[in-house]
């Protein structure tokens, strides 16, 4: 495989890249990940990521990203002299079950490179990147849970769950409501570690004439790690986020999002807890969505908190687990929870074999937390007091890096 890919890398190098391949270097790399789904109590899938009481009963499918999808990119960089490099990304979903190409970008269509569209310059100030990026917060939040924000069970399926709740989040776009994971127009800082602290900055321009603060989006972490324990922090604010003002854009702030987290290791053992909290600043008050939008109630102030324990048996097999609490402080009774095991067994660096399991109970009618990212599911009942909607999930799969 390292052979081919360094043929293939040769190739392009040979037909794009000319004499200035010699200077840097270029890899192309991916991950396809797919498994054999078995879920409970699925939505209707045309609304996307708005809560809804439809049932469409159980499903057994095959499914791409059981720990993350499936992705291809192209990545480089080229010695610029005095320790300083200029540096490319190109990253992008594909569908390991059909083979479809593409993926959701932020205006709601499919772009090839969905992920990642960026160039920058590195060196011992730290890291530049201009472009389409992920948000330095998805790292952040990732490093401090123990199921370390996978696709099936985690603290991002549990941020999606939260933008959800929010009423105004399709999920047919990358662009969520609190706390956007991935972003257009972006400038990110990251600085060097120093003393096992390091931080970053994200700057997005909305690219809105007449009004520099629409559509805006800033960001700051900070993460920590030693031998034993990794602590990171959190904030994210935006503006004109959602299905009203994203086709309006007047500089109104809709989206923030302050999280912390820690996780102690300790030999086998590794113990992890953080806190959500995501509001809309310009109403954190409930409402009621359109009846076309099934009468769900709508939000402006959540919050989750995680809990996780894992355990390495050897080398090879590593087993995880997840508690995941989402609360609407605007409708009192509206909750979520959900419950998570998974087990990786590693064939090798590149290729692991993993089984997941995860049950979910959703009470109240803007509470459709799923377990797996991509497959909503029915929400809670319109009466709070009611006892709600149960789903359970169950995942084996393959995933390979190349």
């Amino acid at each position: 495989m390292q052979y081919t890919k360094k043929i293939l890398v040769l190739a392009c190098a040979a037909a794009f890249c000319g004499t200035a391949a010699a200077q840097g270097s270029v890899e192309v790399f991916g991950v396809i990940d797919l498994g054999i789904l078995s879920e409970s109590n699925l939505a209707n899938p045309s609304l996307g990521f708005l809560p809804n009481q439809s049932d469409k009963g159980h499903v057994l499918e095959m499914k791409d990203g059981g720990l993350g999808q499936s992705y291809w990119g192209i990545k480089g960089n080229e010695d610029l002299g005095g320790g300083l490099k200029a540096t490319f990304a190109l990253q992008g979903n594909f569908q390991g079950t059909t083979g479809v190409s593409g993926g959701p970008n932020s205006a709601g269509t499919t772009s090839m490179f969905n992920q990642l569209a960026n160039v920058g310059f590195a060196g011992n100030f730290g890291s530049v990147e201009f472009g389409r990026v992920v948000s330095p917060i998805y790292w952040a939040f990732a490093s401090t849970d123990v199921r370390a924000g996978a696709y099936f069970g985690s603290s991002l399926t549990g941020l999606v769950a939260l933008n959800s709740a929010t009423g105004n989040f399709t999920g047919g776009n990358s662009n969520a409501v609190v706390g956007t994971i991935y972003n257009d127009n972006a400038v990110v800082y990251n600085s060097p570690e120093v003393n096992g602290f390091k931080g970053a900055l994200e700057v997005t321009f909305g690219g809105v004439a007449g009004d520099t603060s629409a559509s805006r989006q800033e960001a700051a972490t900070l993460m920590y790690h030693n031998e034993n324990w990794k602590f990171d922090a959190l904030i994210y604010n935006g503006n004109d986020d959602g299905i009203k003002y994203s086709t309006n854009p007047n500089g109104t702030n809709t989206n923030r999002l302050v999280q912390a987290g820690g996780m102690y290791m300790n030999g086998p053992y590794s113990v992890s807890a953080g806190f959500f909290k995501g509001t809309n600043p310009a109403n954190t008050g409930a409402g009621q969505n359109p009846a076309s939008l099934g009468g769900a109630a709508t939000s402006g102030d959540l919050n989750m908190v995680n809990f996780g324990l894992g355990y390495k048996v050897s080398t090879q097999l590593n087993l995880t687990s997840g508690y995941y609490r989402l609360n609407d402080e605007a409708n009192s009774g509206n909750h979520a929870t959900m419950y998570v095991l998974g087990a990786d067994y590693f064939l090798s660096k590149s290729t692991r074999l993993y089984a997941e399991a995860a049950n979910v109970k959703n009470v109240g009618s803007n509470m459709n937390m799923a377990p797996v990212y991509g497959t909503p599911v029915t929400a809670g009942s319109l009466n709070a007091a009611a006892a709600g909607s149960t789903s359970t999930a169950f995942m084996v799969g393959v995933r390979h890096n190349f």
